[in-house]
């Protein structure tokens, strides 16, 4: 079953990662996906539905977009969704955390090199086993098969050969298939006898393709087997339920949360008079454009710093309601920090046009929004799937960014403002999907081609 899956893969993909074929391909994944669970007794897990139609959203959006950022991060979400979906329906991951989910996929891909023989292995252990059964049923039938045995190999060659032979024409055929068009490009005579017998044209683009096929289809062969035996020979490590950890003391967490309120209160209370309400006089040689501009990333940064803080110490310490507050207030912080961010970023949009990277600053910023969010519910209810809620948050935002074009809307936005770019850049710098916001503006203005 790997080797068709190995063929379905090649026919999906080869040379076309982003082709209308990548649907079918995701697809099929699912279904071989399926097909192993069915053999091994499995059923699937009731969210994985979810997962199973993130996949396919995404899938579909690779085929739909010419952009390239949107197609590499596709396939990223795509590629932890599938190792997302396979480990969750093979082991028990209700006690999982974010650091053990981390871990599983890790070590399943990591440890794919040690499985990637077993093809070959397998292939040898059932040869030894046919050999060893048919040495048990010659020596049962050894007076009924000594004389007719003599006759017969008189004239061919013995039945238990036959399989030596066979084998030997499958390993020739496609050792034959690579060396006569190396040996035609060689020669122009024996090209041209090959040419006569088998009415073919041989070319050297022709072989590349060839034997990028015939890679191709044995390196997902050995990968997916690689894969399925890693799967079955389960993780004595993941099965293992995750220990609750909340046993510190809570006084070190309560220490570090004060500590940070007293900076991030001060902190916040300035983007409200100079940010948010325009109060206040800026340093000296600062322009406004600047001081929005400078601080952006940095707010950024902090805020996944008190993502990670406020995870780290719901996760160690034990109860305590005096630590559930600070751990609340310096969500509260991180949310006034969120939107200081996003409202810098909106400003300097405004002053300097839209870009690719602004727009997905964005959205991450919202995706850090919801975590936060999540991250409040986690601190009263540590029973939260919270990689769940977060895979989640981030698959369906992404899937909302990529299917909305954001190059459409970038050209859009950029050729119906004042301040927006020469048409060249545009055009250049965006991908096909900015196309029907470039002809609609083209109906008004003239393009330099």
């Amino acid at each position: 079953f790997c080797g068709i899956y190995a063929l379905f893969y090649t026919f999906c993909l080869y040379k076309n990662y982003s082709g209308v074929t990548f649907p079918f391909f995701a697809v099929g994944t699912l279904c071989f996906f399926l097909y192993y669970m069915k053999k091994q007794g499995l059923t699937m897990k009731k969210y994985s539905v979810l997962t199973a139609a993130a996949i396919l959203a995404l899938s579909i959006n690779i085929c739909l977009t010419d952009s390239i950022y949107l197609a590499v991060f596709d396939r990223a979400f795509i590629f932890v969704l599938f190792f997302t979906l396979f480990l969750t329906n093979i082991y028990d991951d209700s006690t999982w955390d974010t650091a053990r989910y981390t871990a599983a996929i890790a070590s399943t891909i990591c440890s794919l090199l040690i499985y990637l023989p077993m093809p070959i292995q397998d292939l040898v252990k059932r040869r030894r086993q046919r050999e060893d059964t048919g040495t048990v049923l010659l020596s049962s039938h050894t007076d009924t098969t000594n004389s007719r045995q003599s006759h017969e190999d008189s004239r061919t060659v013995p039945v238990s050969s036959w399989h030596y032979i066979i084998l030997g024409l499958v390993i020739a055929l496609p050792i034959l298939l690579i060396v006569l068009p190396l040996l035609a490009s060689s020669d122009a005579v024996f090209s041209n006898l090959l040419g006569r017998i088998f009415d073919i044209d041989l070319n050297l683009e022709g072989l590349r393709t060839f034997i990028g096929i015939i890679v191709m289809i044995t390196c997902v062969f050995f990968i997916s087997y690689a894969l399925i035996c890693r799967l079955s020979d389960r993780s004595s490590f993941l099965d293992t339920p995750v220990p609750d950890r909340r046993t510190k003391s809570p006084l070190t967490a309560i220490t570090i949360s004060v500590v940070l309120l007293i900076v991030y209160g001060l902190y916040c209370a300035i983007q409200v008079i100079y940010l948010f309400m325009g109060y206040g006089t800026l340093p000296e040689g600062y322009t406004y454009a600047e001081y929005v501009h400078e601080g952006f990333y940095q707010l950024v940064f902090v805020c996944i710093i008190n993502l990670i803080l406020v995870l780290m110490c719901r996760k160690y310490s034990q109860e305590n309601t005096v630590l559930k507050v600070m751990l609340t207030l310096i969500s509260a912080c991180t949310f006034i920090m969120i939107f200081s961010s996003a409202y810098r970023m909106m400003l300097y949009i405004g002053a300097y046009g839209l870009t690719f990277l602004r727009l997905y600053v964005l959205w991450a910023l919202v995706v850090i929004g919801l975590a936060m969010a999540g991250t409040c519910v986690y601190i009263y209810f540590p029973g939260m799937p919270f990689y769940r809620y977060s895979l989640m948050v981030l698959t369906i935002t992404w899937a909302v960014f990529a299917l909305a074009r954001p190059d459409y809307h970038i050209a859009k936005y950029n050729l119906t403002h004042d301040h927006a770019r020469d048409d060249s850049y545009i055009i250049s710098s965006l991908s096909a999907d900015a196309a029907p916001a470039v002809y609609s503006y083209s109906n008004d203005d003239e393009l330099i081609e």
